[in-house]
């Protein structure tokens, strides 16, 4: 009887067992993805900060930003600042937006280059610096309900900045000093950091639809390299 007693209780046991198992597997295939993305996320970070290098340099070894697109320059310090300010107010780990810190020095390095460069008046230095500053302003103050828009702005401003530049390839046959090292780098990081911002932050929309827009048009510039190769290196030699 005592047998049966315990036969009856081990049927009874094994699908909690099981569920168990099942569960703690589930957590671990969990802890594998989250681990997957920091590893991707500090890579990535790291990877940052060689992704403008690329293109200061050329700039400063030809003394020249030929080909750049001024605009596009311009409009890519609202897409990163908008980026880090979303990140920063809703707290989420530095591995998940590291990057766009970095890059945003970055591009304002190449600002100035470009200042120097191609001198342009001092008004209109001083009324691109005060309109950055004040966007800052802004995003960092925005209610909560409307914080969202900060994720979403990026987009209009990713078309803005990219497609001027694309625009500025296809009409003059070549990619000039455009570093398609960067871009490429960007294309695939974006591409990773759709991943990542599945594993740790979930189904933002807003980021997703960023990150898949960066990858497309990143990805476009690249193209265009390939297709341009030769006359962009008959310009340069010039």
């Amino acid at each position: 009887l005592r047998g049966h007693v315990k036969s009856v209780r081990n049927r009874l046991a094994a699908p909690r067992n099981n569920q168990r198992a099942e569960a703690s597997l589930a957590e671990s295939k969990l802890t594998a993805t989250q681990v997957l993305s920091k590893v991707l996320g500090m890579m990535i970070v790291m990877g940052s900060f060689f992704l403008k290098m690329p293109q200061i340099l050329k700039i400063i070894s030809s003394s020249s930003v030929e080909g750049l697109s001024q605009e596009a320059v311009y409009y890519e310090l609202p897409l990163y600042s908008s980026g880090v300010i979303y990140h920063l107010l809703h707290g989420f780990p530095l591995s998940t937006y590291g990057e766009m810190v970095v890059v945003m020095i970055q591009n304002i390095t190449i600002v100035l280059l470009m200042w120097w460069y191609r001198p342009v008046p001092r008004r209109e230095m001083v009324e691109r610096t005060l309109q950055f500053l004040a966007v800052c302003l802004v995003q960092f103050n925005l209610p909560k309900r409307l914080r969202p828009v900060l994720s979403y702005v990026t987009v209009p401003l990713l078309i803005t900045s990219c497609v001027p530049q694309i625009v500025a390839n296809q009409v003059q046959g070549h990619t000039g000093t455009l570093a398609i090292s960067t871009c490429f780098l960007k294309a695939m990081g974006s591409a990773m950091r759709f991943f990542t911002t599945v594993a740790e932050i979930g189904g933002d929309l807003g980021l997703l639809t960023s990150y898949g827009t960066s990858s497309f048009l990143n990805g476009w510039m690249v193209v265009q390299d390939v297709r341009y190769r030769e006359e962009t290196a008959r310009v340069l030699e010039a």
